[in-house]
């Protein structure tokens, strides 16, 4: 059987948007259903924060008075709140994370906020998480601990990160020493899940990795940025669309849009990457209806565009950092582009 051959994976195709709050429902029933799941769950929180009261409960979505709705709370015995736990796949961190989060622990004893992230993330998820701690909490002390896990300052506040893949092959192993009907089932149909969930994100680009072009998956994640980026352009009111459409070439997806006026391609030329190996994506600026005149362009511009084959200028894709920094780079690029063929452009007197 195909690992998102499940149900868990098929509702999370069915209803897309709706990933980490259906892996957050599974997980709490299965915390609540299965006493190993909840050692396992104690056992890695333990690994990385010694002390802590066990956990004993979880529940989902409890609003706190600060307006903070961590996706799953752990309780200890007295019914305190110990652990929040922010279960992600690919979504970006919310302004509230980690730092609310850490404001809601109590005082009183050992705490820990925990994200359960994909393993790929982490790389790129711990830094983001460190910066925003250091900015408002100053020093960080790292814990020994087999994970990635801080103390915040001088509190007994931690921020863990914990892959999936850990966190489930605990609640696997533990579920072995029991005779609970049933968990196995349950926990392979979470681990399909966050595969599934995780086989189609758009993840960092490493630093020596091929822009990996040769896959399907790459290349409808790279159309993914064209789209986005363009629209991000429409709603600054630098680009448009207006009156124009997609049009792939043999060379790769792309479409035509306005900057500043000018029109322009934009998208995936396969051929100027695998000769250059610089960056997929490209803006072709082949004069279109009375245009900039690419002939009449100062050699100053050309090299601040770095523009290759006389018409093509290189669009970056930045590496290491996560899609929305991605897309983000991308628009950067396209409004520099445009902010130089406006001013370039013949204006009306």
């Amino acid at each position: 059987m195909p690992d998102n051959d499940t149900l868990l994976a098929y509702l999370v195709s069915s209803f897309p948007g709706n990933t980490e709050n259906i892996a957050t429902e599974a997980l709490c029933h299965i915390f609540d259903h299965s006493d190993a799941c909840g050692v396992a769950l104690n056992d890695v929180i333990q690994s990385g924060v010694r002390g802590l009261s066990a956990i004993t409960s979880v529940r989902t979505q409890v609003t706190h008075a600060d307006g903070t709705i961590p996706d799953l709370v752990g309780f200890d015995e007295n019914g305190v709140e110990r652990v929040l736990i922010e279960v992600k796949f690919w979504a970006e961190l919310t302004s509230n994370q980690p730092n609310r989060y850490i404001g809601r622990l109590p005082d009183d004893g050992p705490a820990l906020v925990m994200f359960l992230a994909p393993e790929d993330r982490i790389q790129t998820l711990w830094p983001q998480l460190q910066g925003r701690m250091s900015q408002e909490f100053g020093p960080l002390v790292e814990t020994e601990s087999e994970r990635r896990c801080v103390r915040v300052g001088d509190t007994q506040k931690h921020v863990m990160v914990v892959s999936w893949g850990s966190l489930l092959d605990s609640m696997a192993a533990r579920s072995r020493d029991y005779t609970e009907v049933g968990v196995g089932t349950e926990i392979r149909q979470l681990r399909s899940l966050a595969t599934y969930a995780d086989a189609g994100a758009f993840k960092p680009i490493g630093r020596d990795e091929k822009f990996g072009l040769e896959s399907e998956m790459r290349q409808r994640q790279y159309k993914r940025l064209i789209d986005a980026s363009t629209e991000r352009g429409m709603e600054q009111e630098w680009a448009s669309r207006k009156g124009l459409r997609a049009t792939p070439r043999g060379y790769g997806y792309g479409r035509y849009i306005r900057l500043r006026g000018t029109i322009v391609w934009f998208g995936i030329n396969l051929e100027l990457f695998e000769r250059t190996g610089e960056t997929p994506l490209w803006v072709d600026l082949r004069i279109q209806e009375g245009n900039v005149h690419l002939q009449d362009m100062p050699s100053e511009i050309r090299d601040t565009l770095r523009i290759q084959d006389a018409q093509w200028v290189p669009v970056k894709l930045e590496r290491d950092v996560e899609y929305p920094e991605i897309l983000d780079g991308v628009v950067d690029s396209l409004k520099r582009i445009a902010d130089v063929l406006h001013e370039l452009r013949p204006q009306s007197p």
